[in-house]
């Protein structure tokens, strides 16, 4: 824990700059404080076609899914961390967005298990 994920324009972002882009999001929710380096996971999941106030429009969108116990002082502040990064990486949008969502159960296997 925590999954990042990012949902944006397909042509917004090229293949190329994708590994760059999600590098420095895993950078910035470890830079936090929050979460082992190890914990982080962060996946991009291009959408086809979008409305942004009923119009076509670049966006992203982050989800940020954490486990519960956090105060709304960190989660303010993880949200903010990450919509600068997202501004910081991202080619212009008409919209950026951080959600922080708060997974009641999680279950996982790894390789090592």
């Amino acid at each position: 824990m925590p999954h990042l994920v990012l949902e944006y324009n397909e042509y917004l972002i090229n293949d190329d700059a994708l590994p760059g882009i999600l590098t420095e999001l895993h950078n910035s929710a470890l830079a936090s404080g929050e979460f082992s380096a190890g914990a982080i996971k962060v996946r991009a999941l291009p959408v086809r076609q979008a409305l942004v106030g009923g119009e076509p429009a670049p966006f992203a969108h982050l989800t940020l899914a954490i486990l519960p116990g956090r105060n709304d002082a960190t989660k303010d502040a993880l949200s903010e961390r990450l919509l600068e990064t997202l501004h910081s990486v991202l080619p212009p949008v008409a919209a950026a967005s951080v959600e922080i969502a708060e997974l009641n159960h999680y279950r996982k296997w790894t390789a090592a298990d």
